[in-house]
């Protein structure tokens, strides 16, 4: 029962360290594209940036803080693997 449970414990750590590392990536390609797109097209005269571009950059850090998450739940289960 308990080789099952680390089994399960791995395979769960596995998914969440792939899940982490593609929002990871996905925050980066898109915070890329963000900060692209902001120097291509500024805004207003003002400095105010674009929305849509502000939304993309909102979103990329957004994404970043979800790929954390699933970094606390990686060191979780190896935490709980340990006992």
């Amino acid at each position: 029962m308990q080789l099952r449970m680390v089994i399960f414990m791995s395979d769960i750590a596995i998914i969440a360290a792939s899940v982490q590392a593609t929002l990871k990536e996905i925050a980066k390609q898109a915070s890329a594209l963000g900060t692209g797109l902001q120097n291509a097209a500024p805004g207003e005269k003002a400095g105010t940036p674009n929305n849509s571009i502000q939304y993309l950059l909102s979103t990329a850090e957004n994404i970043a803080k979800v790929s954390e998450e699933c970094g606390k739940l990686t060191s979780s289960s190896n935490v709980s693997q340990d006992r």
